[in-house]
This record gives structure tokens, sequence and C-alpha cells, in this order.
């Protein structure tokens, strides 16, 4: 077996951070490893993949390269991660198969059980806000050879210390091919919080790959993350995302911010829209700004980035684009979800970015078999879903956020009533009314109680 060189990527503390950006170590090097460097400029930017016809029929043709000789992002990805498996990168050879489940919300689910034997352990964390700890696994301690490339950007930097290096590795337990880990900074060793530089990546590298299978995926620690090192999930799905299809309602007075929630989805979730480049800075702060807020008041969160059709609050609550006439724009899905405190091994399945966006990862040949729509609603509802109560008030605290207010304006004083009260008495009170409900896995019973046709933007 070849041997493995290791790049201790930001180990040394001189070469880790310098106390001044200006004045470079001795040592330092553009690069520490022998990965190569991808570089773009906005000007590689495709906001709908529709308008890309001609690159389309070039890729079909066989050219990879754009006019200036440089391999497209989506090529030199492929390319660098196949190449990482004579290296023995990988844990184990992709060996999955898929199944469509019958249903309201077509959801998809891949058998992976090698994922669920092999992989890392998860690591167990008590806040979203737990400091990086040297001592634990992380990105610093990747192999030369899981290194694919370095990402930089020539027009406009993503950082502008000189000593960030922004890396896309390998995932040493990927759930398909290309599967890999979005680094932002390695060197600065960030716990797993989102940034706003990382939000940055995650939409670049959105606009740069020309495949509408292409997502970038992000949890937060207490929301299924194993690694409390910042990085995000870049990955291709051979399925459709159901959510991609889906009415969503206005978020209260906020322009171009929406939200979806049961039963016209699985579960509740912020989203955002980038319909044209004007509105690139406004879509990367307005997703920094909901995922700061959840950061901030300890609430686990997913993120799922797709291309999605323009996004509609009237007609049908499904509506599929089966001609491909409508535009494919970049779309960011933000999930607030219960905190799950501590790891927990995978039985049947996680539920996490991609398996709250409906793309499914079995671990188990029995599960895979026997699950359906209602089973793993079930677990998504026990296990991730925020309680429409919990998610409603959320709405009008982002919205705050997002329009610059104090957080509170917006909330209906009816919504402050059980506040300051412990958890047995809101239990007592309760029980007082003989109306407390629990949650039903019943998708019949929530369409029954709850429609949003009788209902109107969230207000």
């Amino acid at each position: 077996m070849p041997m493995r060189k290791i790049v201790m990527l930001g180990a040394n503390a001189r070469t880790q951070r310098s106390v001044s950006s200006i004045q470079l170590p001795a040592e330092f090097s553009p690069s520490a490893s022998s990965a190569p460097y991808f570089n773009y400029s906005p000007s590689d930017f495709i906001l709908d993949l529709r308008t890309q016809k001609e690159s389309e029929e070039n890729y079909q043709n066989g050219h990879t390269e754009t006019e200036d000789g440089k391999k497209q992002l989506k090529d030199l990805l492929h390319e660098r991660w196949e190449n990482s498996k004579q290296f023995n990168a990988f844990n184990y050879s992709l060996n999955c198969m898929y199944r469509c489940m019958d249903g309201k919300y077509d959801l998809s689910m891949q058998l992976n059980i090698e994922r669920g034997e092999l992989r890392r352990k998860p690591m167990h964390f008590k806040n979203i806000k737990e400091p990086f700890n040297h001592l634990r696994f992380n990105f610093t301690k990747l192999h030369d050879n899981e290194i694919l490339f370095y990402l930089k950007c020539d027009a406009d930097p993503i950082s502008n210390d000189p000593l960030d290096r922004h890396l896309v590795a390998v995932n040493a337990s990927p759930l398909e091919r290309d599967h890999s880990l979005i680094v932002p900074s390695v060197n600065k060793c960030n716990p797993q919080v989102l940034t706003l530089q990382a939000v940055r990546i995650a939409v670049d590298l959105m606009l740069l790959v020309d495949d509408d299978m292409f997502h970038i995926l992000f949890n937060s620690l207490l929301g299924q993350a194993s690694v409390n090192h910042l990085h995000l999930h870049a990955m291709y799905w051979p399925y459709d995302s159901d959510l991609i299809n889906r009415k969503c309602e206005p978020l209260h007075d906020v322009p171009n911010v929406f939200v979806i929630r049961p039963p016209i989805w699985i579960c509740p979730a912020i989203v955002f829209q980038l319909d044209c480049m004007e509105n690139y800075e406004q879509f990367k702060t307005n997703v920094f700004k909901c995922v700061e807020h959840l950061t901030e008041t300890n609430q686990a969160h997913n993120l799922f980035l797709a291309r999605a059709q323009p996004i509609r609050t009237t007609g049908a609550e499904k509506e599929e684009d089966r001609r491909g006439e409508r535009p494919q724009l970049v779309t960011c899905y933000v999930f607030p979800r219960m905190n799950m405190i501590g790891a927990k091994p995978p039985s049947n399945f996680n539920p996490a970015a991609n398996e709250l966006a409906g793309n499914l990862t079995s671990y188990t040949i029995r599960f895979f078999e026997s699950a359906t729509e209602q089973s793993v609603i079930r677990i998504i509802e026990e296990e991730a879903s925020l309680d429409d109560d919990s998610f409603r008030s959320l709405c009008f605290d982002l919205a705050d956020v997002l329009i610059g207010r104090s957080v509170g304006t917006s909330r209906p004083h009816d919504l402050d009533i059980l506040e300051g009260l412990t958890s047995p008495e809101i239990d007592e009170l309760r029980d007082s009314f003989q109306s407390f409900m629990p949650r039903s896995p019943s998708i019949r019973h929530r369409s029954s109680t709850r429609t949003h046709s009788d209902e109107g933007p969230i207000v």
C-alpha cells in the first residue's frame, strides 16, 4: 500500500496564525500540499442553469475546459476525487442501492451499510458553540492525498488574510461519488459555526457547478455534525428533492424571504433564493443573519443548498417543471431543528440536512426495505422537527433580525404568555386545559388539523 504523506495544516504555531497578516512566517508557502488551486472569478458564475445550454452541449461533446483553458470545477472535482481512490483515501468503495418511496413527498432512500459501520464515530457535544479542540480530530490532520484542491477567487479575494487556505477534501465515508468536504480557512481552526465567509464559499460553489444534482449542506453541532471544525458538504444526489417543487409563504414583512412548513413539507424551513446577481450580497447576508441568530439562541440547524425553480406563494402545493422550462436558481433552505445532545450512533437513519430535504440514507437493509413515508416522518418529528408554535415564534424573531428591528418587536403578545414559566408549570397548565394533544406522526392527522389553504402568510 502506498505511503500516505501527512500534511499538518496549521499544526505549527507559526504557520497557524501570525501576529500580523502582513509579515508572513519564514516557512510560509501558498499551499501546504501538492493539491492544485482552483482559481475563479464572478464572471464564471451561472445564475440560471437553463441559460447554459451551450455549456451543457460542450460538456456532452467532451469539452471540459473553458475558453481560457481552465478546467471546470465539476470536472476538476470529479477527476481529483477519482484519483484519490488509488491512495486509499476512502473507508470503503461505494456500493449503494436506491428506492423511491410512495407517498405525498416523493422521498428517496439510499442504502449505505458501509457508511453506518465504517464512518468515524460522531463526537459528543453539549452546545452549538463549543470551542475548537486541537486534541480531537480536525481537518488540520488531513493526509495530503485527501486534499483535492484549494479555492481562490481572483477578482474578489475570499479573505484578505494571505495565510487563509480554503480547501476541498474527500469525505472518507462518502454518500455518493464526488462527496467532498469544504473547509474554509482551515488554518484558523474555526469551530463548526457558519461564518459569512463560509456562506460566501457555499454560494460561490453553487454558482460555479453546472449540474442541478449538485448540493451543498451544513449541519450544526447538536444538529448531526460529527466534527467540531468548520466544514460543509458538497455532493451529488441522483434524485430531485421534491422540496424544490413546493409552494412557500412570505416571511412576515421581509422581502424575498420565505418559509415552508407542514403539511406542505415534512418539516419547517426558512427559504432564500438568489434570483439575480444584483442580490448576491443581500442573499449571502440574509442567510448568514438567519444562521447567526439560530447560533446565538443555541438553536440547532441544517442548511440545504440546491437549484430550484422560482419560489411560488400561490397555486398548488406542488408544481413540477416537467418540461424543463423554468429557471433553476440557487436556493438555500435553513431548517431550524430540535437540539440533539450527545452523539447518536447510526441505526436506521439520522435526520441531518440531506434527510430533511427528503434524501434519506439508511444504514440497515431491514429499514431500507420496510420503511414507509409515515415511519420516516415519525422519526423526523421525534428527533428533528420543531413544533409549529416554536417555529412560528422563531419566524417573528427572524423577521426582526432580517429587517433590523429589535428582536421581539413583531411577536404578538399571546406568544409571550408562557415566557418565564418552568417546564413543570407549563405541563401543569396544559393539563388543566384538557386540550393538549401530543404530536402525531400521521400525515392524515396533520393535514386535517392544519391546512395552509385556511392560512395567510406568517404574521
